[in-house]
Formats: structure tokens, sequence, C-alpha cells
């Protein structure tokens, strides 16, 4: 009875008469609360959403298609995530998942995604039972944390299983049902931690005082003392945002598996009118050389925003959301904890003996980690299952049938024969969406193996089929680069382009992995506002990057004039210069012996990817360096 009424105890919120809470008596001391905080419980649930991740990246890298099908038939393609793929599948892993793996893939998620969906539920639902009994704002975080990477890894499994979603409409009414209810659950829990009181390590709302009720917080929502403008209600106002898009980004995708209805006004719409402008530069610079500039100029802005779009829609970049997600969520839980050690003067005394209990290995901290068992053992039965082996021999037999038909039709064609080309593979299917190979799918091609006409050297691995081409500028006696004119088609075939995407990309992995640093330093101290309001990043993202998009299309232009001056686009390919059209079609390299070593085409293959991946490096670098130069002497220093 005496250790119940440690624990359930009527929450104390005389606090809230204050105008600061400063010297607060008769404070409730901060004690263990294991079944919300112990060592045990986090890394049963945090461990889980880990494996999530792991499953989603895995699914990807082996399984997932980029080609999405509408419920009208309409077919969508990630240009990011195909080309990705299709360099990782045919360069890099070279395996071919059979149907058997990809249905167990698919099953797999779908388990661990219900896992999480039931885990997020759960911790809330807990919490939210205590709050009559006084769960602190030390707990009561802990508890929105682990909720939310919960709670994302859900969403981000959801997005994974749309084709799956697609053809069981009643399971996807069900998610998006307990969709809402977690989301709503989480945004719930996330408004107190708005608080300017809310553990308050700063010293802009009082003391520190971890062990004051959560309950006392919702009820200081409606009273002027709840906040003053500080960075605590910004970064609760910037988690609720998140958690609001995110969570309807997931929804409206599972009904719109392409995201027709968003690329129609927020892509396609503006695009109309930029091409517009473009065609009338285009014209105009033709018969007038001063309108090149402001030409080229839109036509840069036109590919950088293309390439943002097309980044933002892919699975690549959801999963780094996922990532960082799970890695910010797991930091405000450590950090959390580690704030323990804080007096209410908010001086560091070392870890407290008390709370020091959550970190003992008893009956309830040692059942979650043992129930982790229960989704690895159901990933291995979806396996092993006999629906998975039924699925495996069918497409392994309907793949000998039409093998023995393409050699008994064509005897003496095999060559033509291309991959993918069967008649069932021009039907729409939208369970494709989870289930193919996208490096023997030739709809769409490679980026990095059809970049021009020209084949590779060392041959393909895989036919592919060569799409129209956007046209370029005629050929004249003008040694300027041939830009994509109107209608301004895909892209993706070009060098440069795909050189944008990676270099939009790492910008953001760099950007991420710093921000994750400095809010491993600072979470205790300031929310995730502080790093969002910091001119360090409002310059970064807002000048550096676009002018850094800027400088690598500028620089591969005027590379792309010095090539055609000197003549050497031949030898950067990796073809003798005074090869015959005969050789280089069949993509050899005759005679590259008599040759001085200097132009031997692989040295020209050697000297083209270098000066590429120098340039992509060198404006990542470039944009960190120059912006922290730009920001000033304390660009790290955070404002409370």
């Amino acid at each position: 009875m005496p250790e119940t009424a440690t624990h359930c105890h009527a929450p104390d919120c005389e606090w809230l008469r204050l105008k600061t809470v400063t010297g607060l008596e008769h404070v409730q001391p901060l004690l263990p609360n294991p079944e919300l905080s112990g060592i045990g419980v986090i890394l049963g649930f945090s461990v889980t959403a880990y494996l999530t991740l792991l499953l989603l990246i895995l699914h990807y890298v082996t399984v997932y298609d980029p080609r999405r099908v509408s419920s009208r038939g309409k077919a969508y393609t990630n240009p990011v995530d195909r080309d990705i793929l299709t360099y990782l599948r045919e360069r890099v892993i070279s395996y071919s998942p059979s149907r058997r793996f990809e249905v167990a893939m698919e099953k797999s998620v779908l388990i661990l995604s219900d896992a999480q969906l039931v885990t997020g539920l759960a911790i809330l639902i807990s919490g939210y039972s205590q709050l009559k009994c006084g769960i602190t704002a030390y707990h009561w975080q802990i508890m929105v944390f682990i909720a939310w990477f919960s709670s994302f890894t859900y969403l981000s499994s959801m997005t994974f299983l749309i084709g799956y979603f697609q053809t069981n409409n009643s399971m996807r009414m069900i998610r998006i049902c307990f969709m809402f209810i977690l989301a709503s659950l989480l945004i719930t829990a996330l408004l107190p931690t708005g608080s300017d009181n809310w553990l308050d390590l700063t010293g802009i709302g009082g003391d520190f005082y971890p062990s004051l009720s959560a309950l006392c917080y919702y009820k200081q929502l409606t009273k002027d003392s709840y906040s003053h403008g500080g960075p605590r209600i910004w970064s609760m106002v910037f988690s609720v945002l998140v958690v609001s898009i995110s969570y309807i980004h997931s929804g409206i995708r599972l009904f719109d598996p392409t995201s027709e209805l968003t690329r129609k006004y927020l892509r396609a719409w503006p695009g109309r009118h930029i091409k517009r402008l473009l065609h009338f530069l285009e014209r105009r610079s033709r018969r007038q050389g001063f309108w090149k500039v402001p030409y080229l100029l839109v036509y840069a802005i036109f590919i950088f925003a293309r390439v943002s779009c097309d980044l933002i829609a892919s699975m690549l970049v959801e999963i780094i959301w996922l990532t960082f997600a799970i890695a910010w969520g797991t930091i405000k839980v450590w950090d959390t904890r580690a704030s323990a050690g804080y007096n209410t003067e908010r001086q560091y005394v070392g870890a407290n003996k008390d709370v020091l209990e959550e970190d003992s290995w008893s009956f309830g901290q040692t059942l979650p980690l043992v129930l982790l068992l229960l989704p690895l053992l159901s990933m291995a039965q979806a396996y092993l299952d006999n629906d998975a082996k039924a699925h495996g021999d069918a497409k392994a037999t309907g793949s000998n049938i039409r093998t023995e038909r393409n050699i008994t039709l064509h005897p003496t064609e095999l060559s033509s024969i291309h991959i993918g080309e069967s008649p069932q593979d021009t039907i729409p299917n939208p369970r494709n969406s989870t289930s193919c190979s996208i490096s023997r799918c030739n709809h769409d091609p490679s980026l990095f193996t059809a970049q021009s006409q020209t084949p590779s050297i060392s041959g393909p691995k895989t036919s592919f089929h060569t799409p129209h081409l956007p046209t370029h500028s005629p050929c004249s006696a003008s040694r300027s680069p041939r830009l994509p004119q109107h209608p301004y088609g895909p892209f993706a075939r070009y060098p440069w382009y795909a050189d944008h995407i990676l270099l939009l990309l790492m910008q953001i992995l760099f950007m991420t992995g710093f921000a994750l640093f400095l809010l491993n330093i600072l979470s205790n101290f300031l929310g995730i506002s502080a790093i969002l309001r910091n001119r360090v990043f409002l310059y970064w993202i807002l000048v550096m990057i676009p002018v850094a998009s800027f400088l690598h299309l500028s620089i591969w232009y005027v590379a792309g004039w010095v090539v055609n001056t000197l003549g050497c686009e031949a030898w950067l390919k990796g073809y003798p210069k005074k090869e015959g059209e005969e050789d280089r079609d069949r993509g050899t390299v005759a005679n590259t012996k008599e040759l001085r070593w200097w132009k031997r085409p692989i040295l020209g293959r050697i000297v083209y990817w270098s000066l590429r991946m120098v340039l992509v490096n060198g404006l990542v670098l470039f944009t960190f360096f120059v912006t922290l130069e730009v920001a000033g002497p304390d660009a790290l220093a955070f404002n409370t």
C-alpha cells in the first residue's frame, strides 16, 4: 500500500497561481516509474522501431517498385527512386528476389507496422490513464517521444504498403481510423510541452521541477502564464504541424498512390506556366543574344524546382525523414532521462539515485525485450508458410513457361528478347508497388546505364528500350551546350540532372546529420525551434542551397562549352577520338594500345567521373563553410 501511494497521488497545481515558478516548497520528489520509463520498456519500444526501419530499408533496396498505378490505371514513376534502385540492383547487389521473398517482405512490413501501431496506442493510453495519478512532466515527455517515433515508423510502413491497401480496401479503412486515433492522442499529448515552465533548464520560466504533474500543465493551457513566445511554444507548434501534415499526407497517399491530385495543383499547374515562360525566352534567345541570360537563369530555377519536387516525392527521402524522426525521438528520450540529474537551480549534481531504479532489470523490464521475439517469429513464418511457397512456385513456373514460349516462337532471335515484355506486364497492377524487381523492368530506363545513345563499354547487364529524348537545339557552329528544348520532357537521362539530384540529396543528408549533432547537445535546454530559427540553418536552407544549385548548373554549362571547344567529349566518355562510327556503336576501344597514355579512353572516364564527384562534394562543403562564414562569429549562438 505505501508503494502504491507514492506512485499515485493527487496532483498539486497550486504553483499555477504564481507569476514565476521559483522557490517552490513541498514539491513531490521525482520518483521512478518503470512502467513508463524503465530501461526495458524504452529498449523494447525503440528496438521495434529501429527493426522496422531496417526492414523498410531492406524492402526498399530489394523489393520496392517506384512505379505507382492509380485506381484509374494511370502510372507514375519517381525518377529518383527508379534511378537509384536501378543502379543498386544492377551494379551493387545484383540480387533478383523471388516472389516468395517479395510476399514475405510485404507481410513482414505489415506485421511490424501493426506492432508500431499497438506500441504507440499502448504507451499513450497508459500515459493518459495516469494523469489523475499525478504522472510527472518528466515521465510524460519520455512517453510522448516513445510514441513519437513509433507513430512515424507506422506512417512510413503505411506508405510502403500502398499497393497492398489498394487491393484491401477494408484494411485500408481500418488503418485510416487507427491513424486518426493515434494522431489525435499524440497531438493532444504534445500540447503541455509548449509551456515556458515545461522541464525548463534555461531559466526562462523559473526553476527546474521535473516532478510537477503533467495534468497541471493541461490546466495551464488556458492561462496567460502558459507561454510568452519562447522556444518551447514554437517547438510544440512545429511538432504538432509535423505530425498533422505527415498524417494527412500519408492518408492522402493511401487513396491517391500516384499523388495525382497534389502533382496536378502543386507541380503541373505552376510547371505549365514556367514552361511557357521558358519557351518564350527560348524563342527570343535564338534571335537576340542578350535574351540568353534570362533564359539560362529561368532554366536553372526550373531545374532546381523539378529536382526538388522529384526528391520530395521519392521514397528515399521518406526513409531519410523516418531516420531523422526516430533519431530525434531517441535523443529526446535519453536526454530527458539524463535531465533527472539536475537540481532545481539547473545545476548538474549527478545521477538521481531514486530514478536509477528504472535501470534495474526486473520482470517488467525483461518482458518487453523477450516479446521482441514475436514479430521476429511472425516474419520467419511469413517466409516459410505455404502461401509464400506457393507464390514462389507460381512465379517460377510462369517464368519457365514464358521462357519456353519465347524460345519456341523465336529460336533465332534470342538477342532481341527483353525481359519484362510479356503481356501481363502491360496491365497495371496496384500490387506492383511492393513487388517488382526494377532492374528487370524496362518501362523506364536507368539513368546510369542509358545516359546517351551510345552504349557503355562494359555493356549493360539488362536490355532497356531507349525512349524518345527531349529535343535539343539544332546543331550549329555555336559551341554552347545543347539544352533540352520545349516541351521539356524528362531530364533523368542527363548526367547533369543526375548529379543535381545527388547534390541536393547530399545537402539534405549533411544538414540532417549536423542538425542531429546540435540537437544532441541542446535538446535538454532548447527545442527544435531553436535550430529552425537559428540563422545558420536559415542561411543554409533559404540562400546557400539555391546558390550551390545555381553554381552546379553554371559549372556544367561552362564545362560543356569547354568540352565542345576542345572536342574531347568522346575521350571523356571513354571512346577514342578517331574511332569509327561502327566501332563506337559497339562500344569498342580498338587501337587504344597505340594511343599515348593521356589519350586512352579509360583515363578520360576516370577524369570525367572524378570531376563530377569533386564538383558535387566540393559544393556541399562550400555550402556549409560559406554558411558559417556569412552567418557570423556567433552563428551557433542559440537565443533563448
